[in-house]
């Protein structure tokens, strides 16, 4: 904005509006030295004075910034290309926040999922399935009916692990099964003993009070029993520190 450009604009502005530079003023509150140095080019008024001093003179603060008479299509075109400008920032700002947003909850959620497989239980490698379970062979513990198992579903197939104790071949697969099939014995243990939800951090409190449970139908409890018998053969593929973590938290 060229200052001399812009105070001989306002002059002429005032004198057409038919006021002195003492009336211009005092409808500003300002001193009409202050005008008097706008005119001349030696200052220019306060931004916050610009509006009021447009009304003053019957011009918008488009001419006042441009220091000349436009016309309305051009004022339009100015405004249109301001708003125009004023959108495309708006949508690269917005753009540029999401993608921001976006990797926020991105890193946020790898960081559950992280958090989430630390915490989850691990199977012992120790105390995986490496030979089958035949009673009374070789350093096989006790009498295990392998067969009731697989008769309730192919998932729950039985071996041994390296120290003669039952394990589920599959024991992810096994879990899966037990939380599918047995949801009234999973749902009565639960109910009873105020238990959280069934999961692999606490299936070692279901396991303990599924033989205790005493509400519910007999079928129900016999449903509980079972799923108690299901996790005490799944927790053998843990190793003893795995457990008590479970156990005791």
């Amino acid at each position: 904005m060229n200052n001399e450009k812009f105070g001989k604009f306002i002059s002429e502005a005032r004198k057409e509006k038919n006021l002195t530079q003492k009336e211009l003023a005092k409808q500003l509150n300002v001193t009409d030295k202050a005008v008097s140095k706008w005119e001349r080019g030696k200052s220019y008024p306060d931004i916050s004075l610009l509006e009021p001093l447009g009304k003053a003179l019957d011009v918008s603060v488009i001419e006042l910034l441009k220091s000349k008479k436009t016309d309305k299509k051009e004022n339009e075109t100015l405004i249109l290309n301001a708003i125009n400008l004023y959108k495309k920032e708006f949508k690269k700002k917005t753009r540029k926040l999401l993608i921001y947003i976006n990797a926020f909850f991105l890193f946020v959620l790898a960081l559950i999922f992280i958090i989430w497989k630390i915490n989850q239980p691990k199977y012992s490698k120790d105390h995986a399935f490496t030979q089958f379970y035949i009673p009374y062979t070789s350093n096989i513990k006790g009498e295990l009916d392998v067969m009731k198992y697989i008769n309730l579903s192919p998932d729950f197939a039985i071996g041994a692990n390296q120290y003669g104790y039952a394990v589920f071949i599959n024991p992810d697969r096994a879990f899966q099964r037990l939380v599918k099939d047995y949801q009234k014995g999973i749902q009565l243990i639960k109910k009873e003993f105020k238990l959280p939800k069934l999961n692999k951090n606490n299936f070692t409190k279901y396991e303990i009070y599924g033989a205790q449970v005493t509400m519910g139908s007999e079928e129900e409890k016999k449903e509980a029993r079972l799923v108690s018998s299901i996790l005490d053969i799944y927790e053998n593929s843990f190793d003893i520190n795995t457990l008590d973590k479970m156990i005791f938290n």
